[in-house]
């Protein structure tokens, strides 16, 4: 008779123990120093090995594009990486567990017999005629004999279905086991595709924001050099007593305000950049070139219908598996009482009554999404009127320039003006793009 699935991992259990424990007495005899050894927990006194917690090399670049900034978002990130090995894992989970259920399926508990023997004189006549009456005293220990084999075998019977009836219930658990497994299976594989497309939005996002921060911090130093020229004006002023001091230190007071945000754009590109460079794995190089972004035509959005949406949405296909799950061990499990049989029926509205709460969720999130790049759109229009607005205006002070009746630096003045306004169009461009990828990413399901 093949010992039970239950013993055999006992007995694993108690082997794999007693083989760990020379190890154990192993380690705690060696001499206390600095490092770590194979086998030997990390204590107070101790300091981890160098290459343990070395962040590893990093690559150097100098020019960054987001073409660029996407595979190594993909080929640095451990999140991914760990996905990656989690579905290995669960592959090779699964075909342990089948290995498991081929064992079971093959193992018997063996089968009691149904025959038996006769326990009294009418039986033993039935079953052999008429016994003569002198015979009959000496056949009384023999009934004994066979009440009490008969005994044996019932005993032998019932401990065959006892097993029996335990191996099924094995048998079932496994089923459940390799539901659970496949389950976990198909949403890692969901994880994936999920984590690939929610790295590159990050990724862009973050490329984006690094690239408004390098323009701003660019137009800011021009502004500078256009307030250091008023203050050159109003000392030249003041020198001719054309002006009073007090316009000389409104003028020393705009650069130190100016000053003071270029120096916060600096730092906070500086910080971006650093943490940039560390998730993708190269060199902080504070003079690194940032290409700009994929040429691309603003057009408003049209929103996708909900339901296309939500058949392809990452967390409504979880949820439609967590229901799957739930009305499998629901159908598959031997209940022994009315109460479990209403848990297990209850696991199953659960779950139901979760996707319809994510469902609603989401469908916010959509509209929520499909409204911004709606203002995205919008921000991005109003833009561009004032850009050409100011353009236009920066022609006829071009003209009023070129004649003669105003000054270079109120030219200057007035051109930067233009600058501005550009910058507010590219902010404004680059901020569409960001959620245009966004709404790509909705509607291949990725729902933040």
């Amino acid at each position: 008779m093949k010992r039970s699935l239950s013993a055999m991992i006992s007995s694993l259990l108690c082997l794999s123990l007693l083989s760990a424990g020379p190890v154990a007495v192993h380690a705690a005899s060696t001499d206390e120093d600095n490092t770590i050894r194979t086998g030997k927990e990390a204590t107070l006194k101790e300091v981890l090995k160098d290459s343990f917690i070395d962040s590893g090399t990093l690559m150097p670049i100098k020019r960054l594009d987001l073409d660029k900034v996407l595979k190594l978002s993909l080929d640095h990130s451990l999140n991914y990486r760990l996905l990656t090995l989690k579905l290995t894992a669960v592959k090779l989970n699964e075909g342990s567990l089948k290995e498991q259920q081929k064992d079971l399926n093959n193992a018997s508990g063996g089968a009691g017999s149904s025959y038996t023997l006769p326990e009294s004189i009418e039986e033993i006549q039935e079953k052999y005629g008429e016994i003569p009456e002198e015979m009959l005293p000496s056949l009384y220990p023999t009934l004994e004999t066979n009440m009490v084999v008969n005994q044996l075998l019932n005993g032998v019977g019932n401990i065959a279905d006892a097993m029996n009836k335990q191996l099924q219930g094995q048998r079932d658990q496994l089923i459940l086991a390799l539901k659970q497994i496949e389950m976990e299976q198909a949403n890692t594989v969901l994880d994936l595709e999920e984590a690939r497309i929610g790295i590159k939005l990050q990724v862009t996002s973050q490329y984006a924001e690094l690239l408004s921060l390098d323009k701003q911090r660019t137009v800011a130093e021009k502004y500078l050099e256009v307030l250091k020229a008023d203050l050159r004006k109003a000392e030249l002023l003041q020198e001719m007593g054309m002006t009073s001091a007090v316009k000389v230190t409104e003028a020393q007071r705009e650069i130190q305000k100016q000053e003071q945000q270029l120096d916060g754009l600096k730092n906070k590109y500086e910080l971006a950049l650093i943490q940039f460079s560390f998730d993708l794995g190269i060199v902080y190089d504070p003079n690194i070139e940032l290409a700009d972004l994929p040429e691309f035509t603003p057009q408003p959005i049209s929103p996708l219908k909900r339901e296309r949406i939500l058949e392809k949405s990452f967390e409504m296909k979880r949820q439609w598996n967590s229901i799957i799950l739930a009305k499998h061990q629901e159908s598959h499990t031997r209940t022994t009482n009315e109460d479990q049989e209403d848990l297990l029926e209850l696991n199953v509205r659960i779950a139901e009554q979760q996707a319809e709460k994510t469902r609603i969720e989401l469908n916010k999130k959509i509209d929520e999404l499909y409204s911004n790049a709606d203002l995205a759109y919008k921000a991005y229009e109003n833009a561009v009127n004032d850009y050409n607005n100011a353009k236009q205006d920066n022609i006829h002070m071009t003209k009023r320039f070129d004649n003669g009746l105003i000054s270079r630096h109120d030219y200057d003045k007035s051109a930067f003006m233009l600058t501005q306004q550009e910058l507010a169009k590219e902010l404004a461009r680059i901020q569409l793009y960001v959620v245009e990828r966004s709404v790509d990413a909705l509607e291949e399901g990725f729902i933040m």
